[in-house]
């Protein structure tokens, strides 16, 4: 807290006359108020009180923001957020109990602060100031049963570069642009800038460098910068705020003109300038957000790299409130990869833009906008995932375990291409890893049933496995020695043909032992060749894809390169397939541990997760049971009727069947997804919607049934179709969509 240069007496009375708790006093009184208030300055992150301290003076804000709130059991409940003409700390004085909650400010602010015994003396003579403060608090004593979890509040986001030409300008426009569309809350977007006004010539308008005049002792008046204030076509609100940094105090119109703004716009985004002043640094620390865009060019990369020391040195900005921009605009200068950027910058990319073709290799607002409307253009996907996370829209899917079952997926995922529904974020464990790696890799639905109908031969999985059995060292040895005694014994072909048969059932029986009989190679050769060697960073969704290590019990989580690794790693069912090994980890199928993976999208950052469990439920795996036994009673009473001889060989048969039924596969499988179901059902209690497209008695390994499991994932989202699109907004983009067409159309 520091006094603040005090206003003269006439500028004070003028302050004082528009806050709400004076408006009804007399010119005489608000004489007696003004000798007794005095102007005092509070940083960005100082605390004004806290919970449980006595009441010391009545607070009463002249510019700035505060937030109101209470830490109980270590969780921070916000009550409300003060703003301009704002009084607080009148409940304390009044009743003479500790302070209910804490009051921190947000941003730089000013505050009109009346000493306790001036407080007491003021209401002893002033009538009006009773009556009002006792309507206060009325209100007041009823905020925190109103306030459970707090409101909205304004973010103020920095965009900054520390070189020209690395696309800074177009990322602002078209973030302001994505946050008004995604949002639907006001935005404003400010051009802190040069006296050029960058933004203002990238609009076409004319500059309004006057902004600076209308700042007076610090605060900024509503109605003096409304008329300053220009609205674009693309829904946004454009103020240019520059003024030549060699002008004294320019740095005091940031943190008034943010905490005025904030008043009345839900996201402000500032554009600064390059070189780091006064100006930049007070607009750097009011910043809820700062987005340090470059390119690749090895001289932009070693600048922000510089730039970022100096703002942690100077501003203290903590990691997780800078965020990285890497646009890959193409250069004739050496570049160098994203691996090596994040390297440089020791930190890693937070977003990476596509480049953007042109033909004159300049973009200009309308090709822009147009560029936006295309939502699935990789720029335009990009900026969004930024703005719907800022507006706590992220949607995540998570795409559950289930072999066979599992193909279910597709029919959902036919049904959000289909409906327009918005996914932000995939994650997937054992088959949902596959089916949702593809598709955040930019396969479509269409494209996976046909990949899924390539199995409709039952050979066409099965020669996966069969053709892939590892052959542990003692199997080879055991069965040469039994071959060679048997070749001594009964001849060559002999020894062979027993060799190979000891060999081949040793290395069933022993393949558990080592991890499991199947290699994999056949499998990794089919996923690197779907996959097309593609990386998480070229999906194009964030991808999440889980393993499990039964070593240290844990998940691992993919997310860094390349996905048939990790699809590999996510499928390798205990027992049966040989664990892949990862960064010393040793990875078995992912459904161990996250059969379910909700956990994982929401870390990811997803505000709202869509759930697909493929697992059916105990009662109805019952009734399919019972009505099982229905039948096989009906069928053993139509085989009673038959001939005798026939009634025999089908006892044959299925006595046949009874001796080698169930496979050791079959029980590992049927005993893991029993497991996989309970914590599954438990992981599905934190999503928002949940898919059930389960069909009871299927085959975990009925590949060559795809269509019924497509068909009933389409028939359980379009069940639910309505609770998606209200749980994600759909309904909103659909409206959305629809006005661009239209938009589209008057203008072609």
């Amino acid at each position: 807290m520091t006094i603040a240069d005090q206003p003269g007496s006439e500028e004070k009375l003028s302050i004082l006359r528009r806050i709400a708790l004076f408006s009804s006093c007399t010119e005489e009184h608000l004489h007696l108020v003004a000798a007794r208030t005095r102007l005092v300055e509070y940083k960005k992150g100082e605390m004004l009180y806290r919970e449980g301290e006595a009441a010391a003076a009545l607070y009463i804000v002249a510019s700035g923001r505060l937030e109101v709130f209470s830490v109980i059991d270590g969780t921070k409940h916000l009550y409300t957020v003060l703003h301009n003409g704002d009084t607080f700390g009148e409940v304390s004085l009044l009743t003479g109990e500790p302070h209910s909650a804490t009051v921190q400010a947000l941003n730089d602010t000013l505050i009109f602060q009346l000493e306790k015994h001036d407080f007491e003396e003021l209401i002893n003579r002033i009538p009006s100031l009773v009556l009002y403060l006792s309507r206060l608090l009325s209100k007041r004593l009823r905020i925190k049963g109103h306030a459970a979890g707090g409101g909205t509040e304004a973010t103020i986001l920095a965009i900054y570069s520390a070189a020209r030409g690395v696309g800074r300008t177009l990322f602002t426009v078209a973030l302001a642009t994505s946050l008004r569309r995604e949002t639907h809350q006001p935005v404003i977007l400010v051009d802190v800038n040069t006296p050029e006004g960058q933004i203002n010539r990238f609009f076409g308008g004319a500059s309004h460098p006057h902004v600076r005049s209308i700042v007076h002792q610090g605060l900024v008046s509503d109605e003096e910068i409304a008329h300053e204030i220009q609205h674009h076509p693309a829904g946004f609100d454009f103020l240019y705020a520059g003024a030549p940094t060699t002008h004294e105090g320019h740095e005091a119109l940031i943190a008034p003109l943010a905490s005025e703004l904030a008043q009345h716009y839900r996201y402000i985004l500032m554009d600064l300038p390059i070189d780091v002043d006064a100006t930049v640094l007070k607009a750097l620390t009011q910043a809820d957000l700062i987005y340090l865009v470059t390119d690749c060019t090895r001289e932009s990369v070693i600048r922000t790299q510089a730039l970022m020391r100096q703002l942690r040195d100077a501003v203290g900005s903590p990691p997780q409130q800078m965020k990285i921009v890497l646009n890959l605009v193409e250069s004739e200068r050496e570049r160098l990869t994203s691996a090596q950027v994040a390297e440089t910058l020791e930190r890693p990319i937070d977003l990476a833009l596509p480049h953007i073709e042109t033909p004159s290799g300049e973009v200009s607002i309308d090709e822009l906008l147009r560029l936006l409307d295309q939502r699935n253009s990789p720029y335009a996907r990009a900026v969004r995932y930024v703005a719907r996370d800022l507006g706590g829209l992220l949607v995540g899917l998570a795409l559950g375990s289930g072999a066979a079952l599992g193909l279910a997926h597709i029919g959902v995922l036919k049904v959000f291409e289909r409906e327009h529904i918005p996914i932000d974020l995939v994650s997937g464990s054992s088959i949902g890893a596959l089916v949702g790696g593809l598709w955040a890799s930019g396969v479509s639905a269409q494209e996976l049933e046909r990949m899924a109908l390539r199995f409709k031969n039952p050979w066409d999985i099965r020669r996966l496995f069969v053709f892939d059995l590892g052959l542990p060292a003692a199997s080879l040895v055991i069965g040469a020695l039994a071959g060679g005694l048997m070749g001594v014994l009964a001849g060559v072909w002999a020894g062979l043909l027993l060799g190979f048969i000891v060999c081949v059932i040793l290395a069933l029986l022993m393949g558990p032992l080592v991890g499991g009989p199947i290699q994999g190679a056949q499998l990794m050769a089919h996923l690197e060749n779907d996959f097309a060697g593609k990386t998480f960073e070229q999906t194009r969704l964030p991808l999440r894809i889980v393993a499990s290590n039964p070593m240290a019990r844990e998940e691992v989580i993919f997310a860094t390169g390349p996905i048939a690794l990790a699809v590999r790693a996510s499928v390798s069912i205990p027992g049966i397939f040989k664990p892949v090994t990862y960064q010393g980890k040793l990875c078995v199928d992912g459904g161990v541990v996250s059969p379910v993976p909700v956990a994982v999208v929401k870390q990811a950052g997803a505000h709202r997760v869509i759930a697909v469990n493929v697992f059916p439920t105990t009662p109805q795996l019952r009734t399919y049971l019972e009505q099982a036994q229905r039948q096989r009673a009906e069928w053993e009473a139509h085989v009673a009727s038959r001939p005798l001889l026939v009634r025999l060989m089908l006892r044959l048969r299925q006595e046949l069947i009874r001796s080698v039924s169930p496979l050791v596969f079959d029980v590992i499988m049927r005993a893991m997804q029993s497991m996989e179901y309970h914590i599954g059902e438990m992981a599905c209690r934190e999503a928002d919607v949940v898919l059930r497209p389960t069909i009871p008695g299927s085959h975990w390994l009925e590949f060559y049934h795809p269509e019924k499991f497509i068909q009933r994932g389409e028939e359980e989202a379009l069940r639910l179709l309505p609770v998606l699109q209200r749980a994600t907004g759909a309904l909103d983009l659909s409206t959305t969509m629809a006005q661009q067409s239209g938009t589209v159309a008057l203008t072609s």
